[in-house]
């Protein structure tokens, strides 16, 4: 006949049914939080496959603000681009009034007046502050991008480029463009300034030139030239923009896939899990109740 001691069968049932509770409380965590890993050890490979996937996801999240930041700017660029387009317009309207032989010269100064404000419209323009409080224009500079001295002449503060940024991938792009990028260029050969060609008119009709109307009628190509300047340069933004959208509808695929490995890796199968845990809580509560039948028999308390 076999003996079974007391304390062997306490610890025994009781070491089956800690056993069956961790089971159980490890179940109920992963459903509750949708992870079968919890630790490394319970699957070494998958875990360090999950710590890769997480710093993919953290180098994600960074990538998407860029990218948002990226579009703000951008979207700011193009607006302010068809401001300045907008009052260039208008300037050239008044040079061609201007240039009218007709005009006595008191509405030629009248007409310089109203093209020296326009001019204190696109200085104010140039130095378009970003949502980050930087100059628009300004490339990687941190003051305005222009500064206008006791004559009118506008002079260029900024960097030499814009900033770049990643979109994760290997993929970047400029976020802006500088005054130079479309302020300087050509015209009849020569390179020249829209801000000075605005100045320069304005003085010149508020009495600088001996011969007003051809000063407006020279400004007018220079003028025709700048806004083609700007048109390029919001081509240029135009095409940024499709680029961002591009990347991050690549990057949304890539974070689809990458939530699908994780799930693959380290997702709690709910079904599966959910069984298991009810099939882990009846044989718990079956032992338990064993437990407590045998321990309170009177031939258990006769075991030796």
């Amino acid at each position: 006949m076999t003996t079974v001691s007391t304390s062997a069968f306490y610890n025994s049932a009781i070491s089956s049914m800690n056993t069956l509770r961790t089971q159980t409380d490890t179940l109920q965590e992963e459903i509750s939080t949708g992870n079968s890993i919890q630790q490394s050890s319970d699957n070494p490979l998958g875990a360090a496959q999950m710590r890769t996937l997480a710093t993919a996801d953290t180098m994600s999240t960074a990538d998407t603000a860029n990218a948002n930041a990226a579009t703000a700017n951008l979207n700011l660029t193009d607006t302010t681009l068809t401001s300045f387009a907008n009052i260039v317009t208008q300037i050239q309207t008044l040079a061609t009034q201007a240039a009218n032989g007709t005009l006595t010269s008191d509405q030629q100064a009248n007409i310089g007046t109203q093209i020296a404000a326009y001019q204190t419209d696109l200085v104010a323009l140039a130095n378009t502050k970003n949502a980050s409080g930087n100059a628009l224009f300004g490339g990687q500079g941190t003051g305005d991008a222009y500064s206008v001295d006791s004559s009118g002449n506008a002079t260029y503060n900024g960097t030499a480029s814009a900033n770049s940024v990643s979109l994760g991938n290997g993929m970047s792009v400029t976020t802006g463009i500088t005054g130079p990028d479309f302020l300087n260029y050509t015209s009849g050969g020569a390179a020249t300034n829209l801000l000075t060609v605005v100045s320069n008119l304005a003085a010149a009709l508020q009495g600088g030139s001996s011969d007003p109307t051809t000063a407006a009628k020279d400004a007018l190509d220079s003028l025709s030239d700048g806004l083609n300047a700007i048109s390029t340069a919001q081509t240029t933004v135009g095409a940024r923009l499709n680029w961002v959208s591009t990347t991050s509808t690549i990057q949304t695929a890539i974070s689809t896939q990458r939530s699908t490995d994780e799930a693959n890796i380290g997702g709690t199968d709910i079904t599966t899990a959910v069984s298991q845990l009810q099939q882990a809580l009846t044989v718990l509560q079956a032992s338990q109740a064993t437990f407590v039948k045998i321990a309170n028999t009177s031939l258990f308390s006769m075991l030796t």
